[in-house]
């Protein structure tokens, strides 16, 4: 998905090569997880026409830098290999031939010699004549040398000792009755999901014992099961439900699954909540009770901007270097515990003025005044400040599952959606995207499913808004595997982070150095444990990337750029995770208008949109989160039909009815253009205008433009900042 906000340093180019780069603010091409090149792309063409000469019929050449489904056969250096899952452009069928098991790469060697030495190359050309990939020798493909027509066929008989357990546990995988040529050889791998993963006590045997670690919901298992003779391989699956544990009747505080207040208690122990005119204040939220493995995290809420020492621990510090006047920081601490029960805590911190004023003065009154001035002139401006709001931290951490305070647009998603229905639409995802998870990223933003006071449906739009949003989800981090017994549209989610990338990694998607980018001084980025800049690659169900994107987000999400540019896990590891893709699907990036805007009927293509094609309906959707790959071609891009596929299904499922005249494509869609009906500057930058009573007459004041800065309309106090950042000036905090 697009990421909302961004830096689009890009030029509009998305051809990331499904490698989940997402490095530009106009495409978000996935995870890199997701398939989102046509794995294969052979139109099934008989191998011996590409060149090779009495080869595997369905079996193409292998092409370097493409991305092949589960289950699909290719030729490289005579040799043919089988997909055993997804196999990324990098993923090369020989690596299968120095793993050390059958799951170390995601290729298999089926059969040697299996094809015509077609030399590996996607552009051979080979010597089979003019028939299309005939035997040189005229014998119907037998001349491999292997003549295995007298060789008994691999039989697998696989079985396991329970299909489902409750809370974990060990099964018995047994394949010791398969039958076959020679002596047998077998390779037990975890398919899916991703995680939590199972512990499988012997891989190669041909009976083994796997323990299902306990979860707090329920989990499908996909196992592989790979028997070889030597010279063929025989693949077959089995699935295990491991369910969740169903204690909402015991006494247990901990849980808070079935609606009670939170067991966590926030506390933030000050130093000093004054320190006169400079000082360093420490923070301390050790003195936080609840359950166990209680995490922190940290964040300014107000006060002029100033940069804590840790973001994440249970103790942190902060140092106020002299200001002109009063000022007053306020500092929050949300402490969770593994069971997810939240809390939060905040302390304010005074401090003196006493140094001199550096330049002109101006009140922050006076420069609230001016901001009020211009946004409230722009109706459209208004309606997207609105959309765009968020609740305090303390009320989305004390959302529950079935609790009855919860707000109203969770309530209304509750009785929509509930934990067993979120279990079945994302039966593979990555345990951290939870259902209370999900609830909270709700709560964050009141206009998702939120009320209507125009008549509007709002249970109507509120299911639309989850069909297409779970739609995106399946294409953006959906495992893509069709070969499962789970359908390809409730596999999203099974994604979280951007394959090959870990927390340790330093380096990558970072535009870091200030000499360079401008967005380096706006979101400067953390420096990691090694000395090298930490890595803001994919995570989520967002996929957020780039340094430029996690900055903003953390703006919104805690008032505070630096909490997620200092951690950026935690838009992994919390409902962060989730509340990525509600911040890009209620925030727009005009000339595009926002997902929900499209759904709620408040966009309304005028004439330049209808120019291009542009109409309310799914495909406008895809057109703004991915438009510059996926549309404008004239012929449907797969990608496009997939996400068409699972939105039929999730409409569907959520009981929304898709009008016959709704346009779910965007081939013969244009791009969005300046002068749509989104078009709307939401950017301040320097007003370049002249003032009689100012020293040397600038203006002192910002400006709305149409090309992203450091400073958003949508952020209340960007205005004074931009006038901070761009004139030589103090601004007094006590006017």
């Amino acid at each position: 998905m697009e990421e909302s906000g961004a830096c689009d340093t890009s030029g509009g180019d998305d051809s990331n090569s499904g490698d989940g780069d997402n490095t530009d603010s106009d495409d978000d091409t996935d995870t890199g997880n997701n398939g989102d090149t046509d794995s294969g792309n052979n139109d099934d063409t008989d191998s011996g026409s590409g060149g090779g000469t009495g080869g595997s019929d369905d079996s193409d050449t292998y092409i370097s830098g493409q991305n092949y489904r589960k289950g699909e056969e290719v030729c490289y250096d005579g040799d043919l290999f089988v997909a055993q899952w997804w196999a990324n452009g990098d993923d090369h069928p020989t690596d299968a031939l120095t793993a050390e098991n059958t799951w170390g790469s995601p290729w298999l060697l089926k059969e040697a010699d299996g094809c015509s030495s077609d030399g590996g190359s996607d552009d051979d050309t080979g010597t089979g004549g003019n028939d299309g990939g005939s035997d040189n020798d005229n014998n119907d493909n037998s001349d491999d040398g292997n003549d295995n027509s007298d060789s008994t066929p691999i039989t697998i008989s696989a079985s396991v000792s329970q299909t489902q357990i409750t809370g974990g546990g060990t099964v018995t995988l047994d394949a010791s009755s398969s039958g076959g040529d020679g002596n047998l050889s077998y390779s037990w791998a975890q398919l899916s999901p991703a995680s939590p993963e199972a512990d499988i006590a012997s891989a190669t045997s041909a009976s083994t014992t796997v323990t299902l670690p306990s979860s707090t919901f329920d989990v499908s298992y996909v196992f592989s099961l790979i028997v070889s003779d030597g010279d063929t391989t025989e693949e077959a699956q089995i699935t295990v439900q491991n369910l969740a544990v169903d204690d909402t009747d015991e006494d247990d505080d901990d849980d808070n699954t079935d609606g009670s207040e939170s067991s966590v208690t926030a506390n933030i122990s000050a130093s000093s909540i004054n320190v006169g005119c400079s000082g360093t204040v420490n923070l301390d939220g050790s003195g936080s009770t609840g359950g166990s493995d209680i995490s922190y995290i940290w964040s300014q809420t107000s006060g002029p901007v100033v940069k804590m020492t840790n973001y994440t621990g249970s103790a942190t510090s902060v140092t106020l270097s002299e200001v002109y006047s009063d000022v007053t920081y306020t500092f929050q601490l949300t402490a969770s515990d593994s069971t997810q029960a939240s809390d939060v805590d905040e302390v304010s911190i005074s401090q003196d003025g006493c140094a001199a004023a550096d330049g002109y003065v101006m009140g922050i009154s006076e420069l609230e005044a001016a901001e009020e001035s211009i946004t409230s002139s722009d109706s459209l401006l208004q309606e997207v400040k609105d959309t765009v709001e968020t609740r305090d931290n303390a009320v989305v951490e004390a959302v529950q599952p079935g609790r009855s305070a919860n707000p109203e647009n969770v309530l209304r998603v509750e009785s929509i959606l509930s934990e067993e229905d979120w279990d079945y639409l994302f039966a593979l995802r990555a345990e951290e995207y939870t259902y209370t998870n999900f609830l909270r990223a709700v709560a964050k933003f009141p206009a998702f499913c939120g009320d209507y006071t125009d008549g509007r449906d709002a249970e109507a739009i509120c299911r639309k808004s989850m069909a297409v949003m779970f739609a995106h989800y399946a294409q953006e981090t959906g495992a893509h595997a069709t070969g499962w017994e789970v359908p390809e549209w409730r596999q999203g989610l099974y994604w979280l982070r951007e394959i090959g990338w870990t927390e340790d990694t330093s380096g990558g998607y970072g535009a870091c150095d200030a000499s360079s980018s401008w967005a380096a001084e706006a979101w400067p980025c953390a420096i990691n444990s090694d000395g090298g800049y930490k890595s803001y690659f994919g995570r989520g169900a967002k996929q957020l990337s780039w340094n430029y994107n996690y900055g903003p987000f953390s703006q919104a999400m805690y008032g505070d750029i630096y909490t997620l540019l200092e951690a950026p896990e935690l838009v992994a590891d919390t409902w962060l995770n989730l509340a990525s893709s509600i911040f890009f699907f209620v925030y727009p990036q005009p000339p595009k208008p926002s997902i929900l805007h499209v759904i709620d009927g408040t966009w309304e293509p005028n004439s330049v949109d209808l120019a291009n094609n542009l109409t309310s309906g799914f495909g406008v959707t895809t057109n703004i989160i991915n438009g510059a790959i996926e549309c404008s071609s004239g012929t449907e891009d797969y990608r496009s039909q997939y996400r068409i596929e699972y939105y039929q299904s999730t409409a569907e499922y959520f009981g929304v009815e898709i009008p016959a005249d709704e346009e779910l494509g965007c081939a013969n869609m244009g791009q969005f253009q300046t002068g749509g009906a989104a078009s709307l500057d939401i950017y301040w930058d320097k007003d370049w205008g002249w003032s009689a009573d100012t020293p040397n007459n600038e203006s002192y004041a910002c400006q709305l433009v149409n090309y992203q800065t450091a400073y958003s309309a949508l952020n209340e106090g960007d205005y004074a900042k931009c006038v901070e950042g761009n004139f030589d000036m103090t601004i007094d905090y006590q006017d």
